[in-house]
């Protein structure tokens, strides 16, 4: 029996009350021949999951420990667990952002955990809302690329969230310059406006001279119609330079 398992562990199967050290051998072999043990103990399930993760598939009813040591090593390991609660979810995706592939029919918070992960995430959610593509954008704004679907009025919005989108921007969208100055002014005039949006506005290589796509004087707006905490801001990002 030693031999055969030494050799193949999956033999293991065959093998009427198998011993210990045969077990141990068999396993040593082929992990995953732990489906063809009978009761096996929580240390040695344990100590396998330890050494690879993917064998989680294997085990019949794995406690919370096993899972957790699991999506420790890999959220993917979200695939083998049966009905997964939202707290295990959410672990699976801020270990592997691409595990969100592995849920079905994730919640927004694990659909947003994701994408701030990794913008990619998108590629792995049906009709996000408005709120999961902010979150996408900010974490990267090439995450355009990956919104089927875009329209003039959510190009709008995520343009209140950050001007660095205008580089990803399609033409037949039918977003103007007019409108572009237009969602820059309202935002820059409010006094809680964000620092970060500020300083990615003046140092957006997308925006301003004559040759640019969006001929847009920045400086000039944020003077005549920046708050007072907006022309503060753009005068420290312009002095830095």
């Amino acid at each position: 029996q030693l031999t055969c398992v030494s050799q193949n562990g999956m033999l293991l199967q065959y093998i009427k009350e198998p011993t210990q050290k045969v077990i141990e051998t068999a396993l040593s072999q082929a992990p995953r021949a732990i489906q063809f043990v009978e009761n096996p103990t929580e240390e040695l399930l344990s100590t396998l999951v330890e050494k690879d993760w993917a064998i989680l598939e294997y085990i019949d009813n794995p406690s919370d420990s096993l899972i957790r040591s699991a999506l420790a090593q890999s959220g993917w390991a979200i695939r083998y667990i049966a009905n997964p609660s939202e707290e295990l979810q959410l672990e699976a995706v801020k270990a592997n952002y691409d595990a969100l592939q592995y849920i079905a029919n994730p919640s927004e918070q694990v659909q947003m955990a994701a994408v701030k992960s990794n913008y990619l995430a998108l590629r792995y959610i049906q009709n996000p809302t408005l709120d999961i593509l902010k979150a996408a954008v900010l974490q990267d704004p090439q995450a355009m690329r990956q919104i089927t679907n875009l329209d003039l009025d959510t190009v709008v919005e995520l343009l209140k969230v950050s001007t660095l989108i205008l580089g990803y921007v399609p033409k037949q969208i039918g977003l103007t310059v007019d409108m572009v100055r237009q969602i820059i002014t309202e935002m820059i005039a409010n006094p809680a406006v964000e620092d970060r949006y500020v300083r990615e506005l003046v140092t957006n290589p997308a925006i301003g001279g004559r040759q640019s796509t969006w001929p847009i004087d920045v400086l000039s707006l944020v003077d005549a119609y920046g708050s007072i905490e907006a022309k503060k801001i753009a005068i420290d990002q312009y002095l830095r330079y």
